[in-house]
């Protein structure tokens, strides 16, 4: 296993070679890791909706990224889920619609 310093050393070789952006995603990626150290009680299914919101988005999707795929399955199933009574074409008459 590398020493710290050695393996500091070989993080920022590879950071220094990336574009601005690609830095900018590493360091919100180390910020998200270093929260989650911070509050391991707290995992990211355990996140409110404001807290979601507060990250970043490249935070924010990894958060979500493990339920995607269930909920993607949920409503290609789920009958509730994709039934849109809401636009009824009897929700869309007005009375003074001709016939």
């Amino acid at each position: 296993m590398q020493s710290i310093a050695s393996l500091e050393q070989t993080l920022l070789d590879h950071l220094r070679q990336l574009p601005p952006d690609k830095q900018q995603e590493v360091l919100h990626f180390a910020e998200f890791l270093r929260q989650k150290l911070l509050s391991p009680s707290k995992p990211a299914s355990g996140l409110s909706l404001q807290d979601l919101a507060s990250l970043p988005l490249s935070q924010r999707h990894q958060a979500l990224a493990p339920f995607i795929a269930d909920m993607a399955e949920d409503f290609k199933t789920d009958p509730a889920l994709t039934e849109f009574s809401a636009l009824d074409s009897e929700d869309w008459e007005f009375p003074d619609d001709e016939p």
